[in-house]
């Protein structure tokens, strides 16, 4: 045995017994995992990972997003998830028999179902999230944002690179993305275009399906972050770039009682969709372009959720500049909800994110010291990194340097 794969297992009796002692102990099962990881990469010949990449992987991609176009996954996760047959999931999805049997295959050897019998399959864990995942599109679409546009942006992003020099990609008005689909509009220009609502719902219901999970606020000590009482004619927070509300109507119901106003903004195309009755009484949409000035005056936070690493520092400088002035000095803050990428070793999620990011913005991810560089650069400072429990995502406090 190799002496890797010793240690590896070493490794994993350690940490599985850590795990075993405290299975609620979210620290360590991501460190169970990422062992586990480590002895499959120990493990795998380097034809069995090219083999990986070049069929399981895309296969599994494209066959998911077939099963997402039936809404398989919503009738798997049906009745609790209870076993069903795939004749009758063929049925119900009307897709053909045979076909179904060979997408349930694949999709069992992925993890994403669990196979209970001969051509019988019940929900997982995995099953019952990408349900959650099916864009919420009229026409039944499919979800042209993970799928519309990446496979062809990635597809080219080889010839746009070579094309390029190889230089890394920091002007938003030459992206891969752009190369790719032909068109000088930046992404969300876009997708908000008349004709492409199916993107702009399904990016939306991206949105969404990011907010799942632990919420920033439930791993930060808020009383320190808003550090400073408010009442109720001051704002509390403005949610910048904020999309149909998740983090927002997340924040009010953990802290209905929390004095201050709460407000959304978003483009006009965005906020123009929200329902007046799914925004709480405090909450309050205004339609904002975060490139321009900031209209709200000295709340106690601003904050952005993932909107920096769309773009590159340039334009991050614009949006940033656009909020300082309206800070008052000692008592705002601004809390980027953002990844954080590690100098060594850097988790697959941030550094995935941080490839398309690049495919399609000519943006980034960002170190530590290049947050700090980016903010000090228009007299901003970094205050404290929460770390989140440890994932990727981090709360950046900022304020007035």
């Amino acid at each position: 045995m190799p002496s890797s794969v010793s240690s590896v297992l070493k490794e994993i009796g350690a940490k599985g017994a850590s795990f075993t002692d405290d299975v609620d102990n979210e620290d360590a099962r991501k460190a169970l995992l990422e062992s586990a990881r480590s002895l499959v990469a120990s493990l795998e010949s380097p034809l069995e990972v090219i083999a990986r990449m070049n069929w399981l992987e895309p296969t599994r991609w494209a066959v998911t997003q077939v099963a997402l176009d039936l809404h398989l996954f919503e009738a798997l996760s049906a009745d609790d998830g209870s076993p069903k047959t795939s004749d009758a999931l063929a049925n119900e999805t009307g897709c053909d028999e045979r076909l179904m049997s060979r997408l349930l295959k694949h999709l069992n050897s992925a993890g994403f179902v669990i196979e209970t019998g001969a051509n019988e399959y019940s929900a997982n864990e995995i099953t019952k999230a990408l349900a959650k995942r099916i864009p919420a599109d009229d026409n039944g679409d499919t979800d042209e944002t993970s799928y519309g546009t990446l496979p062809l942006t990635m597809a080219r992003l080889p010839e746009f690179l070579k094309l390029t020099g190889y230089q890394n990609p920091t002007d938003k008005d030459k992206s891969a993305f752009k190369f790719a689909f032909g068109t000088d509009q930046h992404y969300f220009e876009y997708i908000n275009q008349p004709g492409n609502e199916g993107m702009s719902d399904s990016f939306q219901a991206h949105m969404e399906f990011k907010t799942l999970g632990k919420k920033w606020f439930q791993s930060v000590d808020v009383e320190e972050v808003f550090d400073h009482p408010t009442d109720a004619t001051q704002t509390l927070m403005v949610d910048i770039g904020g999309s149909i509300g998740h983090d927002i109507i997340d924040f009010h119901a953990a802290f209905p009682n929390v004095p201050g106003k709460l407000v959304l903004q978003d483009l006009p195309t965005v906020i123009d969709t929200i329902s007046p009755t799914s925004l709480p009484e405090n909450i309050r949409a205004q339609a904002h372009d975060f490139f321009n000035p900031q209209p709200v005056q000295s709340a106690k936070a601003y904050y952005l959720h993932m909107v920096l690493h769309d773009w590159p520092d340039e334009s991050c400088r614009k949006i940033l500049s656009s909020i300082t002035p309206a800070m008052k000095r000692g008592y705002s803050k601004i809390l980027l909800n953002e990844i954080v990428i590690s100098d060594t070793n850097a988790d697959w999620f941030s550094t995935s994110v941080d490839m398309l990011m690049l495919f399609v913005h000519s943006a980034q991810e960002r170190t530590e010291d290049d947050w700090g560089r980016l903010l000090g650069s228009v007299g901003l400072k970094i205050t404290k990194i929460w770390d989140c429990d440890g994932n990727p995502e981090k709360i950046i406090e900022v304020e007035l340097a």
